[in-house]
């Protein structure tokens, strides 16, 4: 156990025992505006095609290592926005490609908040993804634990990964806010199957073994960080608003105790090449 950095022990306890824990306002609007510049930045260069009426061939469009995905409606050519910002789901590949996502993942006092909630110092960014939710389309994303997506060992123990949700917009429950089932990360890995929703694949849960009528809803400010464990289950509902719910998912491993599973190999994180710099 490490000495914490950022957090209060009331704080700590509060994440080991729910698998969450919301910390407010963490960011700026200035930092929250310069990551959405950026995000528009890539979505209208790489989705120039959109504005001229064209659909591009697949539902993911890289535009110089920068992933762009399509709402379902838009890749089947169902729904046409004027502006592309109103057009992608997903956003990711972004770190070391853009310095304002990187300075923002290397946060000093976000990486320690990082630290205080796996107990170690040892981390190592994963990955980065923006999750769009535009008006109207955004469609939901179903009930899931996050490390069974990864390809890290051990996928049962707590405190392997650690998720940071970035609200970049207003979160509400219309536009589709976080929510979680507190204390879901201790059953470990119920993830047992693959299912398909709007044509987007996902790993689901066995939901037989939890209480859905529990569910914790997070809404939030821009500038708010919601800190999840990589099994605890949290979902997120359609857009059924008018306005775009924009955030920013930020992906750490502990070092210590996560292995990077390899074609039937395990081994630990490369430290050397360790972006967080740690």
């Amino acid at each position: 156990m490490i000495t914490l950095k950022a957090l209060t022990a009331e704080q700590k306890e509060q994440f080991e025992r729910d698998g969450f824990l919301v910390v407010r306002g963490l960011f700026s609007e200035q930092q929250v505006a310069a990551v959405k510049e950026r995000l528009a930045y890539y979505i209208r260069e790489g989705l120039r095609m959109l504005r001229e009426g064209q659909k591009p061939e697949a539902d993911t469009v890289n535009f110089n290592g920068v992933l762009i995905q399509l709402e379902p409606l838009v890749a089947k050519g169902e729904y046409m926005p004027d502006d592309p910002l109103y057009a992608v789901r997903k956003v990711w590949n972004l770190f070391g490609r853009d310095e304002v996502l990187t300075q923002l993942a290397t946060n000093p006092h976000l990486l320690d908040i990082v630290e205080d909630l796996m107990g170690s110092s040892a981390i190592w960014f994963f990955a980065d993804k923006a999750m769009l939710k535009p008006p109207k389309i955004g469609v939901e994303k179903p009930w899931h634990q996050d490390l069974p997506y990864f390809p890290f060992e051990p996928k049962d123990e707590p405190q392997i990964h650690v998720a940071a949700w970035i609200a970049l917009d207003e979160a509400t429950v219309e536009n589709g806010c976080m929510q979680y089932i507190p204390g879901s990360h201790k059953l470990g890995n119920i993830t047992t199957s693959h299912v398909d929703t709007h044509g987007l694949g996902h790993l689901a849960a066995d939901m037989s073994k939890v209480d859905t009528s529990k569910a914790v809803i997070v809404e939030a400010k821009p500038g708010d960080v919601s800190f999840h464990d990589g099994l605890a289950l949290h979902y997120s509902a359609p857009n059924t608003s008018d306005k775009p719910r924009w955030a920013l998912v930020l992906d750490y491993i502990n070092a210590e105790t996560g292995e990077v599973c390899r074609q039937g190999r395990t081994e630990l994180p490369p430290r050397a090449i360790n972006p967080c710099g740690l």
